[in-house]
């Protein structure tokens, strides 16, 4: 899902350039102040926004290239997985080098001492 930043500040401050220009094009307030250094700190942030959308565009593209290439490895692991299990058994050195555990090491639940869990000692 791609998010496109939006600016509040910039709509206003369009907003605000236009009904300026259009009672004076060339209103100047003193200090700095007027419609044309308006106009050019308005176009500056519209073209960082552009540049962070595609950005952030590109980084969604990357970031689904990434998910697909981690699917394939993780199919890879298993049939590698599987595969050694196949050739070598699922008790030989090679199966417990990938990362597997052998049939003799794997821990068997430890057996109750006789007594079930419905029966209760309190009859």
């Amino acid at each position: 899902m791609l998010i496109r930043r939006k600016s509040m500040s910039l709509d206003v401050a369009k907003s605000r350039w236009q009904g300026m220009v259009s009672q004076d094009p060339e209103m100047d307030l003193g200090n700095g102040l007027s419609a044309a250094a308006y106009k050019t700190a308005i176009d500056a942030l519209e073209a960082k926004m552009l540049r962070v959308n595609k950005v952030s565009a590109e980084a969604q593209t990357e970031r689904a290239e990434l998910r697909e290439m981690e699917r394939e490895v993780n199919d890879l692991n298993d049939r590698f997985f599987k595969g050694t299990a196949a050739k070598f058994g699922t008790s030989s050195s090679e199966y417990l080098a990938i990362g597997g555990t052998r049939k003799k090491d794997r821990r068997r639940p430890a057996l109750s001492n006789g007594t079930s869990p419905t029966m209760s000692s309190d009859v």
